[in-house]
């Protein structure tokens, strides 16, 4: 019985909504410790940031990134931040809810906090 009093109280929570609603983007890059090893690497990441603060979801699925060699046009967005991103939870990068929640405050906030930390890096 007090089973199913919590698990009621947690399904009606106000909390329990926000938990499930996370900004998947924000968790991701939130304190992900970024991987590269070279400048080149490093502006590739910096062009694809502020491409995540400046483009529409549109205009982003269409932009392409080089690799890790540099060859042009290789990666899409999701697939940078995947290779160059260690997320500190772990959480996927659902390609789906990242263009739904990358243009989100949460997503924003985050996406900011690492270019500043790029572009740190690049001076």
């Amino acid at each position: 019985m007090a089973i199913l009093v919590a698990c009621a109280y947690c399904a009606c929570s106000p909390a329990a909504p926000s938990a499930t609603h996370a900004n998947t983007v924000a968790v991701y890059l939130d304190g992900a410790e970024r991987q590269s090893e070279t400048d080149l690497q490093r502006r590739e990441i910096q062009r694809a940031l502020h491409d995540m603060l400046e483009k529409s979801p549109a205009e982003l699925r269409q932009v392409r990134y080089a690799d890790y060699s540099g060859e042009v046009g290789r990666w899409s967005v999701t697939e940078l931040l995947r290779h160059y991103f260690v997320p500190r939870a772990g959480v996927a990068l659902d390609e789906r809810r990242f263009f739904e929640e990358f243009r989100e405050p949460a997503a924003r906030a985050v996406i900011q906090r690492q270019l500043d930390a790029v572009n740190r890096t690049l001076q």
